[in-house]
């Protein structure tokens, strides 16, 4: 796996409220769903099917087994009066819900989640030092300038975020990346703030499992599962599903 190649800047239709179709590629089988609201359309869990809700709290990860409800709601961005296309979902009767997901290998029960600690980054950009059990991860963001553009003020960036075990290293995502200025910070994509949502042991195989928001946009949310239960040869993870939503 070469990693999710994100182009530099969203088209102008995605970047519109609403313009955007949700967008939940994934493996057979897999699903990841974020609770909240969203614009029609967006939602790809159904009312009344059966996910597993993650729940993260101080004592501890766990997978709940949930019913999805799924209703329709005044959209304030888009919709005019009397008009309800927005979509709420929620897991019936669960709070504090940080995930909806399912899939092969993903079953009820606790599970192991990664000690996470920041590290040092030139550009603010993920980086981080994941322990699970015995195993220890790093996350890390790589940015290059272009050689096509070595010679221009603000030469354009291509960036990787990376998952590192030992000398094993794989990109989860890779986006372009500018300056607006001399002096300005480095932008990924279009402003956007990729980051961990969690990391644990979720298909319970001792190996780090990851959701990671591999957004490219401001605007844009992209939470991905990635399973190491579902690798392939020199994989670390696999991503296995995607989320797409529109915030504004």
């Amino acid at each position: 796996m070469t990693g999710i190649r994100l182009p530099l800047a969203a088209p102008a239709f995605a970047i519109l409220c609403g313009g955007l179709a949700a967008s939940a590629a994934a493996a057979p089988g897999y699903g990841v769903q974020p609770p909240g609201q969203f614009h029609s359309g967006e939602a790809v869990a159904r009312h009344g099917e059966r996910w597993l809700a993650l729940r993260v709290r101080p004592d501890g990860a766990e997978l709940l087994t949930a019913r999805v409800a799924v209703k329709r709601v005044h959209d304030e961005l888009l919709d005019g009066e009397g008009e309800a296309t927005g979509e709420a979902v929620s897991a019936i009767g669960l709070e504090d819900v940080t995930m909806l997901l399912r899939g092969p290998g993903l079953r009820p029960g606790t599970v192991a989640q990664a000690a996470v600690a920041d590290l040092p980054s030139e550009h603010g950009f993920p980086t981080h030092r994941l322990s699970l059990g015995p195993r220890e991860y790093r996350i890390a963001t790589r940015c290059t300038a272009d050689l096509a553009d070595a010679a221009v003020e603000h030469p354009a960036y291509t960036c990787t975020i990376d998952l590192i075990d030992g000398e094993r290293r794989q990109t989860l995502m890779s986006t372009g990346a500018y300056r607006e200025s001399s002096d300005a910070r480095l932008l990924l994509g279009d402003d956007a703030s990729p980051h961990m949502i969690f990391a644990g042991d979720l298909d319970r195989d001792g190996r780090l499992d990851l959701i990671f928001d591999t957004t490219d946009h401001y605007n844009l949310s992209r939470p991905t599962l990635f399973l190491s239960g579902a690798a392939g040869e020199g994989e670390l993870v696999r991503a296995v599903a995607t989320h797409d939503a529109v915030g504004c």
